[in-house]
């Protein structure tokens, strides 16, 4: 069984170009559908965190790079995380959804960090939560932090999904490998 065939989260095929950049750089927005065609997701899924407030509201019917990689990181955990505590995780590193100001890190960049690091690790056979720990220290060596402490709220939330993250892949791994009994 291949390791990460594609991007975490999603239906979309792991390239050498980051999911979100590609998308974002040919237009300034996506549609539901096209939200829905990329996660595999049903549109009543999207609509159902926006109510319960896990994604801010599209704009004039359209997802930015932000809300679109909220969503595919909540994808990515559903598997393993109650959709509480995924948006407990990612409150405590981006606060009030809708109050920017408060944000550690944006949305799109811990996912762009999430794939930055999943993916050569896991295509180099490195599924190690120390590893793991080291390969996101080293990530953000050069962060700069909003406020003093912002750092390590980060770092535990990257471990935390990440872990998540891995736990998924585990689980998928024995089933595929129970196929065979």
């Amino acid at each position: 069984m291949a390791l990460i065939q594609y991007f975490p989260g999603t239906k979309v095929p792991v390239s050498d170009e980051c999911l979100l950049t590609g998308i974002f750089r040919v237009t300034s927005g996506i549609t539901l559908s096209q939200v829905c065609e990329i996660t595999g997701l049903e549109p009543g899924t999207v609509q159902n965190w926006i109510k319960r407030g896990y994604v801010n509201p599209p704009v004039h019917r359209k997802y930015n790079k932000s809300q679109v990689a909220r969503i595919i990181i909540i994808n990515m955990l559903r598997e393993t995380l109650a959709l509480e505590k995924i948006a407990r995780i990612l409150s405590y590193v981006n606060g009030n959804l809708l109050d920017r100001s408060d944000d550690i890190m944006d949305d799109s960049e811990i996912y762009k960090c999430l794939c930055d690091i999943l993916i050569p690790a896991e295509k180099r056979g490195i599924i190690d939560i120390g590893e793991m720990s080291a390969l996101i220290d080293e990530y953000l060596t050069d962060f700069v932090e909003p406020y003093p402490g912002a750092k390590k709220k980060l770092e535990l939330a990257l471990r935390i999904i990440m872990c998540a993250w891995e736990s998924a892949y585990f689980k998928r791994y024995a089933i595929h490998l129970a196929e065979g009994i």
